[in-house]
């Protein structure tokens, strides 16, 4: 087990930002990952699970503690069970159970990230998210204990679950998949690979940075006479934060080197020198337009480590 000292989290995120965590390793196996939380304990530093580094924006302070980059690779497939580890990436996965015949993740085309980040943050697009394939889930829970959990005990909702609100580092996943029409999922996912490539900057950031607001988190009527065409999205019951962003007229909004995409407004990108400072303050900046317009909270779906 290699630990090094003062490695800048900037280079292991998408978003390009983040100072030095005082420890770091990379681990590649159940075992190794246990190791290294032994050895955190043991030394009496707090942990942090990195897993591809979408989605998240760390301080440019960096992390005081031991960040465990987690490169579990494991991908097994038995029939239409697949087991797959923390650190393989979603684009990866969604591949191979194409090669193996299998279909049900092709709602995963064009997320960026780990199947470990995905879990956690339940991702997922056009109505579907993990929770629709995941059966079991394994963890290292807050004791640093080997767990499982299936899928009913995960606390899954839109964009959340257990291990949001739990110290819990998810190992491996058991997901179910289903023999299927593997030529029409191949087109469909080609065809929102591309839609993505069209709509979304290709510059640095988190992804989405916001949650799409429910139908039922909102005062639908308020909305509509407030100017939102609520009938354009009544068929997955959420107005798109893009949407309510660009309405606010905040897209092109800097400050420092964040800015609110012009391509897609529910993102926000690293010009080049962005600080964590920068992109903290245009999200606050961002709620605090859209309540005072809109009435509407936003949440945040990235995972700040400031």
């Amino acid at each position: 087990m290699n630990i090094r000292e003062k490695v800048l989290l900037k280079d292991y995120t998408t978003f390009k930002i983040g100072g030095p965590a005082d420890y770091f390793v990379e681990v590649g196996s159940v075992e190794e990952g246990v190791e290294a939380v032994a050895w955190a304990k043991e030394h009496g530093q707090k942990i942090f699970a990195l897993g591809g580094g979408s989605n998240l924006l760390v301080s440019d302070l960096g992390f005081r503690g031991l960040v465990i980059k987690l490169n579990l690779k494991k991908l097994d497939f038995d029939g239409q069970k697949v087991v797959v580890g923390a650190g393989v990436f979603l684009a990866y996965l969604l591949n191979q159970a194409l090669d193996h015949e299998l279909t049900g993740l092709e709602f995963v085309a064009g997320i960026p990230g780990t199947v470990g980040g995905a879990v956690r943050g339940n991702a997922g697009t056009y109505g579907l998210a993990m929770d629709s394939v995941i059966r079991q889930i394994n963890y290292l829970d807050e004791n640093f204990d080997l767990q499982s959990l299936a899928t009913g005990q995960a606390e899954f909702s839109y964009r959340h679950s257990i291990f949001k609100t739990k110290p819990y580092i998810i190992l491996e996943v058991e997901l179910e998949l289903k023999l299927g029409d593997v030529s029409g999922a191949r087109t469909l996912v080609a065809e929102r690979l591309k839609y993505r490539q069209d709509t979304q900057p290709s510059e640095p950031s988190a992804g989405c940075i916001f949650k799409n607001v429910r139908f039922e988190d909102a005062n639908i009527d308020d909305l509509k006479a407030r100017g939102i065409e609520i009938d354009k999205f009544t068929q997955h019951r959420k107005i798109p934060a893009a949407y309510i962003i660009e309405k606010t007229g905040l897209k092109g909004y800097t400050i420092g080197g964040a800015q609110v995409s012009e391509k897609h407004s529910n993102y926000i990108i690293n010009k080049g020198q962005a600080k964590s400072d920068d992109v903290v303050m245009l999200i606050s900046y961002i709620k605090q337009q859209v309540r005072d317009k809109y009435g509407i909270q936003l949440q945040e779906e990235v995972q700040l480590l400031v």
